[in-house]
């Protein structure tokens, strides 16, 4: 497959192109650069511009314009879900430091016409990392032309592109003419009909033809092409490959080089004199104006699970009077074994109240069941808890029970039988199961999604990182070939079996998880925020340890019971749940009626520098606020290092522990300011993260 290549155009302007098989990053080194991307004209001086794959663009005027062009075959081994994302150039923050990146490429490329750079790396990483914004299916862009019907139907297109289009169906679904669709497109996108659509349909293609092992006469009809060899001829048109070459050189890209096209570049050389005297420092300040920002994103609410053994070890320790949770969002306890909900009016009467202890606290019970017989006993219990508490059926308040079907113990048809059973009690009860026991019973991928499809479960629970269930998937599908991570492992997954993700359970996150980390430090604030980002992006669903067990585990409270940093974490967003949102790589906004909620933090990991500096602007007319501030760091809220493992198995006296976690909490402070004359900074540590909510004072 191609390289990346570089080039640097004295002037340019092109027509209107779909870029396909490629991502590629545009800036002036005279800061003229005007460009047309998705029917929308913007001019970009020397900013940075990101064209992905699938974008319509024209450039309608640059002047000494850098080009990178990077194959997406070079991208892929860092996103296994490049499909389905998309790079956002608004949240872009170190767009100077690319352009020293670029331009350093460029002048050790000078000197050698190709070479694999490992700043090619780098920018790869940055742009997943700053910029990457994740979709429900593959990406497709968003016409934003000066009119309204072409938007329109470039949507229809768009929910419809996987089958024949024709302007006939246009112009009855929109009642134009056929010839008036030909001048819109033409007009403000400055392509045809055909063109557009025939474009978009190779573009999307790809993914198929990558991941796939379809025959291209099948891709071609699931992108609606009547004829094969028509697909074959258009995508030979816009790649130079015929879709068999295009498969047969996919392996044959084994770094990632660059490739310098502009044979003499000494006129630019004051450019690179000026670039790379000194790194950019500025992609380690980001400045927030909090009067322009636009709250685009939403933080949805994640739903945890806490994995116990037994309830009767929670109910027979002190935990059963710390275990407060109610910070956690949509929050159930696990009970993994049930073979101490005995019948017994001991036992009994202390469930039913604990049961009703966690009900008041807005917590659910999920009993896991391994056979007919369990299920029995526990339905007999649930019935027991609705006679002794029947606040829950005479005033409608909310309970949350929820039973887990335990597949590698129960039969398929065992689960039917219990699934009918349940649903048709006369009470409330949510229903879950795990996935890779009826993946191991229908040894079928596309079955067992047909059967979690056909069942809707409540939800689907999947221990992706067992490594048998990892060896079952990549058996029935290649899709997971090439992937070394867990994430990539469960994102997959629930694309293929297009479960909702609030409905598809990671069953039990451990440090394995974070590929990146050193296995012997305490997990870092870096880690947990990107993982916190995709829970609340996607408003997934997630197990941990209630108490660690072993070096491995994640879990909500250390083995002597006082809580991790990841309970103080949920704290901190909890106000940003169900709102609009603006979320970005490092920091979280939102706005209610008590002021704005600001979350900052370092996920710098492109970068060796420890700090991230942030710095809060109001441009408004000057006004006195206070700032509420809770800062969680290793010397706040860290237990790992108040209290290192090694003390795990170390008996130590009750008022010492106290001592400890009080000692041990986020800290809090409060302070006074006056924007616009004072600027708020802030330098977050590596490990380190800041919850502020600005509050306005009355006059």
């Amino acid at each position: 497959m191609e390289h990346a290549t570089l080039c640097i155009h004295e002037f340019l302007t092109t027509n209107t192109r779909r870029c396909i098989n490629q991502v590629i990053l545009l800036f002036s080194l005279k800061g003229q650069i005007d460009i047309n991307i998705n029917g929308k004209q913007g001019s970009f001086d020397s900013n940075i511009v990101i064209i992905n794959h699938s974008d319509l663009f024209r450039i309608t005027h640059a002047e000494q314009l850098v080009e990178l062009k990077i194959p997406i075959q070079q991208i892929i081994p860092l996103n296994q879900l490049f499909f389905n994302c998309h790079y956002d150039v608004k949240v872009l923050n170190s767009s100077e430091y690319l352009k020293h990146l670029i331009l350093n490429m460029i002048e050790k490329l000078s000197d050698h016409s190709t070479i694999e750079l490992p700043q090619l790396t780098e920018i790869i990483a940055i742009l997943e990392q700053e910029t990457k914004k994740s979709n429900d299916y593959f990406y497709t862009p968003n016409i934003q032309s000066d009119n309204e019907l072409l938007n329109k139907i470039s949507e229809y297109i768009k929910c419809h592109i996987t089958r024949p289009i024709m302007s006939k169906e246009i112009s009855a679904t929109f009642y134009i003419s056929a010839s008036y669709i030909s001048i819109l497109f033409k007009k403000y996108l400055g392509i045809s009909f055909k063109h557009y659509i025939t474009s978009l349909k190779i573009a999307i293609s790809l993914s198929e033809v990558m991941n796939s092992n379809k025959t291209i006469y099948t891709i071609s009809e699931n992108m609606g092409f009547n004829h094969y060899a028509n697909y074959t001829q258009q995508f030979k048109n816009y790649l130079n490959l015929t879709p068999i070459s295009y498969r047969k050189r996919l392996n044959l890209l084994h770094h990632k080089s660059v490739k310098l096209l502009t044979t003499d570049v000494s006129d630019y050389s004051c450019y690179f004199k000026s670039q790379l005297i000194d790194k950019p420092q500025t992609f380690n300040i980001q400045t927030i104006n909090l009067d322009y920002l636009e709250y685009d994103d939403s933080a949805k609410q994640p739903t945890v699970f806490i994995h116990i053994d037994s309830i009767m070890d929670v109910i027979q320790t002190n935990l059963n009077q710390k275990l407060n949770f109610s910070d956690l969002s949509n929050c159930y306890l696990l009970i993994n074994n049930i073979s101490n909900l005995a019948l017994e009016t001991l036992n009994l009467n202390g469930i039913v109240n604990y049961i009703d202890t966690l009900f008041s606290q807005c917590m659910g019970v999920v009993i896991k069941i391994k056979s007919i017989e369990q299920y029995e006993k526990v339905e007999q219990v649930i019935s027991q808890f609705l006679i002794f508490k029947p606040k829950y059926h005479n005033h409608n308040e909310m309970y949350h029970f929820m039973i887990l079907f335990d597949t590698e113990y129960l039969s398929l048809n065992d689960v039917n039988r219990l699934y009918i059973r349940a649903k048709s009690l006369s009470i409330n009860i949510k229903l879950a199961i795990n996935i890779e026991g009826v993946l191991n019973q229908t040894q079928n991928l596309n079955h067992t999604i047909t059967l979690l499809h056909r069942f809707n479960f409540d939800f689907n629970f999947i221990d992706i990182e067992r490594n048998d269930v990892r060896a079952m998937v990549h058996k029935y599908s290649n899709r997971f070939d090439n992937i070394s991570n867990y994430q990539d492992y469960y994102e997959i997954f629930i694309a293929m079996s297009k479960l909702k993700p609030s409905k598809c359970v990671y069953t039990k996150i451990t440090k394995n998880y974070f590929t990146q980390r050193d296995p012997k430090s305490p997990l870092g604030i870096s880690e947990m925020m990107q993982h916190f980002l995709f829970l609340i992006k996607n408003g997934a669903a997630i197990g941990y340890e209630l108490m660690s067990k072993n070096g491995s585990d994640i879990a909500l409270m250390n083995q002597h019971g006082i809580y991790e940093p990841i309970v103080y974490i949920f704290q901190f967003l909890k106000p940003f749940y169900n709102k609009p949102a603006l979320i970005q790589s490092n920091y979280l906004i939102t706005k209610d009626k008590h002021g704005i909620h600001l979350l900052l933090f370092n996920s710098k990991q492109h970068t060796t520098e420890k700090t991230q500096k942030f710095i809060l602007k109001k441009q408004s007319s000057i006004s006195k606020s206070i700032l509420f501030i809770r800062t969680l760091n290793r010397e706040h809220g860290f237990i790992a290092y108040a209290l290192p493992p090694i003390f795990n198995n170390t008996f130590i006296e009750q008022s010492l522990l106290r001592n400890i976690e009080r000692s041990n909490m986020p800290k809090s402070e409060l302070r006074h300011t006056t924007f616009p004359n004072s600027p708020i900074e802030f330098d977050i540590g590596h490990d380190e993260v800041k919850y502020m909510l600005l509050t306005p004072t009355h006059k």
